[in-house]
């Protein structure tokens, strides 16, 4: 009987699977090949694909909008970072445009859109009842 382990990205939700890998511990290897990295994130370890890996590492220019940022209350209220950015784009995709929808969701249903991981989810969440003064920290 074969079986399959997948791994799944925490932050953007990309997966990969094998169907050769003995245990979760010989897929990380592989994956690691790969460019997968495991990381601290508040506290969390965390799964990251190479894809989320690069921009986490990329240097933030002080001063410099991020390219993807189209401004508004969505971005306002989850953040101008990487994190804040790739969230509310990924929400808008999937029809999610202003925070008071947003609140209509809970982790789990944020986690199955695409392009959103357990911790994009806790993140938003996090963000959308944090007070404006705790978000700029």
């Amino acid at each position: 009987m074969s079986h399959s382990i997948t791994i799944r990205c925490d932050i953007c939700g990309a997966t990969h699977s094998s169907s050769a890998a003995d245990s979760v511990g010989a897929l990380r290897d592989v994956i690691v090949q790969m460019s997968w990295s495991r990381a601290r994130w508040n506290g969390r370890v965390i799964d990251m694909c190479g894809v989320c890996g690069a921009r986490e590492m990329a240097p933030n220019a002080p001063g410099r909008r991020c390219g993807s940022c189209e401004g508004g209350e969505l971005f306002d209220v989850l953040g101008h970072d990487r994190i804040g950015h790739r969230l509310a784009n990924a929400l808008l995709r999937a029809g999610i445009d202003n925070p008071e929808l947003l609140s209509n969701f809970s982790a789990r249903q944020l986690r199955d859109l695409d392009g959103i991981g357990a911790v994009s989810a806790h993140h938003a969440l996090n963000r959308l009842h944090s007070t404006p003064n705790e978000r700029r920290s």
